[in-house]
């Protein structure tokens, strides 16, 4: 796999906008998800190479942030934050809701902050913020998914 001509050509001014290679490790890290919907080692590979650093420092990043793939799913993503604030503001209650009535269609993630505490509880689907999150609001989006 390799990138797109399109994302070559954001590559390349990410790396005038960049210049300590290392810091591009992210940027490349959400084209490559955003371009085949998870991070393949092929796209390690590329990205190591891109960056010139060793292939394990990119998989530990890839592999220490919830929000990246490493897998292809057939499934589409809620994530669900688990932090103190969304958890007081009925997070588990939400994340239980969506296994129960979701799982079949939907990998179901509880993840940490999402950086949005002042509107918990918050999830994302398919990498979409909702805040003030209400199993009401869920079920009128997704049945519309």
């Amino acid at each position: 796999m390799s990138f797109t001509q399109a994302n070559i050509i954001k590559i390349a001014s990410l790396m005038h906008r960049y210049p300590q290679k290392k810091a591009l490790v992210l940027p490349l890290l959400w084209l490559a998800q955003k371009q085949e919907g998870f991070i393949s080692d092929e796209f390690i590979n590329t990205i190591a190479e891109l960056t010139h650093m060793p292939y394990m420092h990119i998989y530990s990043v890839a592999s220490f942030y919830t929000m990246f793939k490493l897998q292809k799913s057939d499934k589409k993503t809620i994530e669900v934050c688990r932090t103190l604030s969304c958890e007081l503001n009925g997070s588990e209650a939400i994340k239980k809701y969506l296994v129960e009535n979701y799982s079949k269609n939907y990998e179901i993630v509880a993840v940490e902050c999402m950086g949005a505490c002042g509107g918990s509880p918050m999830c994302t689907i398919e990498g979409k913020y909702m805040e003030n999150v209400t199993i009401e609001m869920l079920d009128e989006v997704l049945h519309g998914n």
